[in-house]
C-alpha cells in the first residue's frame, strides 16, 4: 500500500492542471476536443504519486554510476596504453599524462 510520502494531492493539483492546459491548447490549435480528459488524469496520477521526484532520484542515480564507470574506462585505457607502449617509454609518459590531465578534466 502506498506510503504517505509516496502520495503528493498538491502534485495531482498541479499535474491535473498542467493536464487541462495543454488540453486546451490542443483544442485551440486544432479546433477539436481530442482527449476528453485523459491529459488531467494522466497529470494528475503523475503529480499524486510524485513521478517527477522519482525519475529526478532515478537520473541521479544514473549518473553517478556513469561517473564512476567512465573513472573506471580510464583506467583501463591507461592500462592498455601500457601494454601496448612498452618498447616505447617516452610516447608512454606522453599519453599517461595526457590519461591523468583528462581523468582530472572530467572530475571537475
Amino acid at each position: 500500500m502506498a506510503n504517505n510520502k509516496d502520495l503528493s494531492v498538491p502534485g495531482a493539483l498541479v499535474g491535473a492542471l498542467a493536464g487541462l492546459v495543454t488540453e486546451i491548447t490542443i483544442q485551440e490549435i486544432t479546433g477539436h476536443h481530442i482527449t476528453h480528459g485523459v491529459l488531467e488524469l494522466a497529470g494528475a496520477a503523475a503529480g499524486l504519486i510524485r513521478l517527477d521526484r522519482r525519475l529526478t532520484t532515478a537520473l541521479q542515480d544514473t549518473l553517478d554510476k556513469t561517473k564512476d564507470r567512465d573513472d573506471n574506462d580510464y583506467r583501463q585505457v591507461k592500462q592498455r596504453i601500457d601494454e601496448l607502449t612498452e618498447d616505447l617509454p617516452e610516447l608512454r609518459d606522453i599519453l599517461q599524462n595526457l590519461m591523468d590531465e583528462g581523468i582530472q578534466a572530467h572530475k571537475v
